[in-house]
């Protein structure tokens, strides 16, 4: 059969449902890929047509499969150009192993995404063009940016940004002005609060000034261990129990806060955070992001962007290597590379991870609330088989599916996704985890089984980042502690938390009323 009737014959079979779609779409790209004499253009134009438009209908990890079964076999530049278009860790490997021209660069560089134009830049060096429509550089593009380079480049960003470094002495408030702060955020229940490295506190929001001011956290008579530690070690603390005597404040109050550091020197600068009043109840409004985090966060997602470009390229050569696309290797340098790929895709999903966290620090996005009835089913397919493959009895109550969260469906998908991913991996062989959820007061709660393991470690042990139980093993993609860490950090930028008990872990996520 002449290679024009296999393409027509694969465009013209019927789909009945997504699957159907999901075969047609591999299946064409698999045959255009392939060496073939001469075609119809007509009929050429329609097959990538039909794959360009397919492609939002295909899973992304097929996606990426599709792309490293074609490495290195693929020389249409317009095939290779519906990848580029896509993410970077579907297109990496593609196009490590591309063999084209310089027009077929261009072709290919004209439809890149951001993230793969700079990936095809870091891989070309000189040689790779500049994206269509960019400005011609007056002189020859840079090589990828050394280690020192990103350093010094974030560190000018942030000095565009931040105020000059305090004297020593000098309390954190002088050395960085506070930004005015939305009124909301204070109440008779609460306070923001700020101190020197000595401890002293000098700058004081919701509460009165003259009973706070120059009081020293950790030197006072009485001061909670786990305070004084957090100050010794400069770490963040959280719910720490203090009372305040002055008659306006009287009783105990619950502190949190993070440590800030000199953007120059790295010095210690002191602390800032919140205090509540112990029993206060949490109305859990989303969060106002915090002006004098911005500079920190874009400078994180700056770090992110420079290290995930040399990361993805890694991961595509040695996906090259593992699955032999350029010719035979030895199996001990395919197992070394499969070991590469398993340990980068790790790191980049953590660093996915806080570059989420750092874009919604700038306030969680407005899009469409999401609802359980649009998130859950999908997820639970996924949760049943990873429990099955870690021999977990999984059991899912019935949930209501209409409820609509006050969050978009990218935020409320990772969280559950990470949240109960976290516990399955947590749990041992044979053991049984249930998720159950709730309503109340405009939020809603959803409840998994604390696993066994984590049985006698304390809040701060559980969610010290460096946490991995014995059940992770190597195969898990974050250990449990900075998984719940980061899911907590996600859900307080929602207006929501997570809250722990001896027997279950609980994702508190905001309800939209009405």
């Amino acid at each position: 059969m002449r290679f024009d009737d296999r393409l027509r014959t694969v465009m013209t079979q019927p789909v009945a449902d997504s699957h159907d779609r999901t075969v047609r779409w591999r299946q064409l790209v698999d045959l255009l890929s392939r060496p073939h004499d001469e075609i119809d253009p007509a009929l050429l134009d329609a097959a990538l047509t039909m794959v360009r438009s397919g492609v939002k209908s295909v899973a992304r990890p097929i996606r990426a499969a599709t792309a490293r079964s074609i490495a290195g076999r693929a020389s249409e530049p317009r095939l290779i150009a519906i990848f580029a278009a896509d993410r970077l860790d579907v297109a990496a490997p593609l196009l490590a192993a591309a063999p084209l021209d310089e027009a077929g660069w261009a072709t290919v560089i004209s439809s890149a995404s951001e993230e793969v134009s700079d990936f095809i830049r870091t891989i070309r060096g000189d040689a790779a063009p500049p994206p269509a429509g960019a400005e011609t550089p007056p002189q020859p593009a840079e090589p990828a940016p050394s280690i020192g380079d990103m350093v010094a480049r974030i560190e000018r960003l942030k000095h565009k940004r931040e105020a000059s470094p305090a004297e020593p002495g000098e309390v954190v408030d002088e050395a960085r002005p506070p930004p005015a702060r939305p009124e909301a955020v204070s109440g008779p229940g609460l306070f923001r609060w700020e101190c020197d490295a000595s401890g002293q506190i000098g700058w004081v929001e919701g509460a009165p000034r003259g009973a706070l001011i120059g009081r020293s956290l950790p030197g006072d008579e009485g001061a909670p261990r786990e305070l004084v530690r957090a100050f010794t070690d400069r770490l963040p603390f959280e719910g720490a129990p203090i009372n305040i005597p002055a008659p306006a404040l009287e009783g105990e109050w619950r502190l949190s806060g993070i440590p800030a550091f000199s953007p120059v020197d790295g010095r210690f600068l002191g602390y800032r955070g919140i205090a509540r009043r112990e029993g206060e109840p949490d109305e859990l409004e989303p969060a106002a992001p915090d002006l004098a985090i911005g500079a920190d966060a874009e400078a994180l997602r700056e770090t992110i962007h420079e290290i995930k470009t040399p990361l993805n390229a890694i991961i595509g050569f040695a996906e090259i290597i593992d699955g032999q696309y350029l010719g035979p290797a030895h199996r001990n340098y395919r197992l070394r590379a499969a070991e590469i790929v398993a340990q980068a895709r790790t790191l980049l999903a953590a660093i996915e991870d806080l570059d989420f966290a750092a874009r919604i620090s700038r306030g969680p996005g407005a899009g469409q609330a999401a609802t359980l009835a649009d998130i859950v089913p999908p997820l639970a397919e996924e949760w049943a088989n990873q429990a099955s493959s870690r021999g977990v009895q999984l059991r899912i109550a019935p949930l209501n599916g209409q409820a609509r969260l006050k969050l978009d469906n990218d935020l409320a998908n990772r969280l559950l996704k990470r949240f109960i991913g976290a516990v399955i991996e947590a749990a041992a062989a044979g053991e049984l985890i249930r998720i159950e959820t709730g309503e109340g007061r405009g939020r809603l709660t959803i409840s998994a089984t604390r696993p066994a393991s984590t049985a006698h470690l304390g809040d701060s042990q559980l969610l010290d980042p460096s946490y991995s139980t014995a059940a992770d093993g190597e195969g898990a993609r974050l250990g449990l502690g900075f998984a719940l860490r980061l899911v907590r950090g996600l859900a307080r930028l929602a207006g929501g938390d997570l809250r722990l008990s001896q027997s279950e872990l609980t994702l508190i996520l905001p309800l939209v009323r009405g």
